[in-house]
């Protein structure tokens, strides 16, 4: 929280805000209306917190601006529940020296700045001008990010494509895997950025097939050792094709660890327990319930209450345990129709 001092301001940026103001003592409110109502697009009024909440989330301003002591509901009371609701709102608090208690609440609450009374025009004016610019700052990077994640995501939905397609029979399969995969990480209550790279990683989760035969992928019969040591390769070939690309998720280590197993079973470097990722542990059992769940062209479909009860049989021992509560609490949502 800072408090400010007077800067060059952009007028036609100002022209372009919304803001709300605060104050309980009417004459206040009104002199400084005047003045603020010459400089920003649009002012909103209010006598108190309660009122100021209202208008909040009728008009959704730019910035708020507030008095801290009001009848009804005080402003760091407001200030509060529109933090609550929305983060990236700027909220400045007017206030005295001598109100600490107040300071302290306000840092607590998350108060962005603060101006001083009695109040220099010239200051609050650079409070909502500086407060502004970080927020269209922050959301013009958001909007880049979001970019940079769509683009990843059409590529690597490009990838994903050209791979199935030297595999008929497993069409689909990783979209498949990456819808549940999500649906697992939410359900664990995973961060939104995890929950990004898990549905990345999972669409390319069998892309070191590209480097398996054609001829043993799309193999009628049941395969034999020599064929499945062959095909066991793609988790290490789909590590080495991605090792290269800065992501910023673990999408590598997904691919090469989504077939190792919680007790050291799996391969292709025998990891256990938390020496695997998170996010492989949960691509892996959505790899295991769509495999089991769809038809292979060396057996039919056994269906996702065989898959969920593979999974149930070896929790804790091949699969994540957490992770395979989840899939189960998704697919039960679901009347184990998830992909209909």
């Amino acid at each position: 929280m800072e408090n400010e001092t007077s800067l060059d301001i952009d007028i036609d940026f100002m022209k372009t805000l919304s803001v709300l103001y605060v104050e309980d003592e009417e004459e206040t409110r009104e002199l400084l209306a005047r003045f603020l109502e010459r400089r920003i697009g649009v002012l909103h009024t209010a006598a108190n917190g309660q009122e100021g909440a209202r208008v909040f989330a009728e008009h959704h301003p730019d910035v708020v601006v507030t008095d801290i002591k009001m009848p009804v509901m005080d402003g760091l009371e407001m200030a509060a529940s529109i933090k609550s609701s929305t983060r990236d709102v700027p909220i400045i608090v007017i206030t005295a020296y001598s109100e600490q208690d107040y300071f302290i609440r306000a840092i607590e609450i998350g108060v962005d700045r603060y101006v001083i009374k009695p109040v220099n025009t010239d200051t609050l004016l650079g409070a909502i001008y500086k407060s502004a610019k970080a927020g269209a700052q922050a959301r013009e990077l958001e909007h880049a990010r979001q970019t940079v994640i769509e683009t990843l995501e059409q590529t690597i939905a490009v990838v994903s494509r050209a791979i199935e397609s030297r595999d008929p029979y497993t069409d689909g399969h990783q979209k498949r895997v990456s819808l549940l995969s999500v649906a697992i990480a939410e359900e664990m209550g995973v961060t939104p950025e995890t929950v990004t790279g898990i549905r990345l990683g999972s669409l390319v989760h069998d892309v070191g097939k590209i480097r398996i035969p054609a001829e043993i992928l799309t193999n009628p019969r049941r395969l034999s050792t020599v064929e499945m040591d062959i095909i066991k390769t793609h988790s290490q070939a789909g590590y080495d094709i991605l090792a290269g690309a800065k992501f910023p998720w673990p999408v590598a280590r997904m691919v090469l660890e989504h077939h190792e197993r919680m007790n050291g079973s799996g391969y292709p470097n025998g990891l256990a327990g938390e020496q695997i990722c998170l996010e492989a542990r949960i691509i892996c059992i959505a790899d295991v319930v769509e495999s089991m769940a769809s038809f292979r062209p060396y057996r039919p479909a056994l269906g996702i209450e065989r898959a969920v009860e593979e999974i149930r049989m070896n929790r804790g021992s091949l699969y994540d345990e957490n992770a395979v509560d989840a899939c189960i609490k998704v697919l039960e949502k679901s009347d184990y129709k998830f992909w209909d």
